[in-house]
């Protein structure tokens, strides 16, 4: 599978039909053709999903949608931007165990989708859980709103820290990947057990998807390849 990172393609990943807005998520607001019938008054009308701009953020997958907790009588509905959606396929190639900048988008995704809002309607913090690694919950925060490079690097941040001798032993293989990870890399091997070693060999992000337990945050899930 190759990758590219190409800050001058245009974004088709995501569309399947005409545009009508930059909003995301959100059915169009605009009316049919005249050479539509009206529809009944029994039968809902579905409007076509709106589709992005080639410079902004991707619509978000109706999959990924869920209740937001509000004091408000309407609740709000948050989708997860689609690069971020644990679909079995990432549209992004992200080894947690190297440097945010070897991220690479799959072609036809512009880098710039990476300052893309996580979720929308925007937050400005978003909680993670690794299923695997409970003991380590990741917080993202950005006051202007969480973006995708936010929760990437946040990512590789908080996997990318130290262990003590004590947690080291709490698993039976992070030793053995640690050794196999830094072989080559003197300097990493005299940094010791990372977090990322517990991943075993599931170091590729592979999306987020909302927490089986139901409570407001996202598990976060890997594969041993992208």
């Amino acid at each position: 599978m190759s990758y590219r990172n190409d800050s001058s393609a245009h974004y088709k990943s995501w569309t399947s039909g005409p545009s009508h807005s930059s909003s995301y998520g959100h059915s169009s607001s605009s009316a049919s053709s005249a050479s539509s019938p009206a529809p009944m008054p029994s039968t809902p009308h579905l409007h076509t999903i709106s589709l992005p701009h080639p410079n902004s953020a991707p619509r978000y997958s109706s999959s990924s949608s869920y209740p937001y907790p509000s004091d408000s009588s309407t609740s709000r509905i948050l989708s997860l931007n689609p690069l971020l959606c644990y679909t079995g396929v990432a549209p992004i190639c992200f080894n947690v165990t190297r440097d945010v900048q070897y991220i690479q988008l799959r072609p036809g995704c512009p880098s710039s989708l990476l300052q893309a809002s996580a979720l929308n309607p925007t937050c400005t913090r978003l909680l993670l859980n690794i299923p695997q690694l409970p003991s380590w919950p990741i917080e993202v925060t950005n006051s202007r709103g969480v973006t995708v490079y936010d929760v990437l690097l946040k990512i590789r941040d908080v996997l990318n820290r130290g262990v003590s001798p004590m947690e080291t032993t709490v698993s039976g293989f992070a030793s053995e990947y640690f050794r196999a990870r830094t072989r080559t890399d003197p300097r990493e091997f005299a940094q010791g057990v990372k977090r990322m070693d517990f991943l075993g060999p599931n170091v590729f992000f592979a999306g987020l998807s909302r927490a089986r337990d139901g409570q407001d945050r996202w598990d976060l899930h890997f594969l041993p390849s992208a």
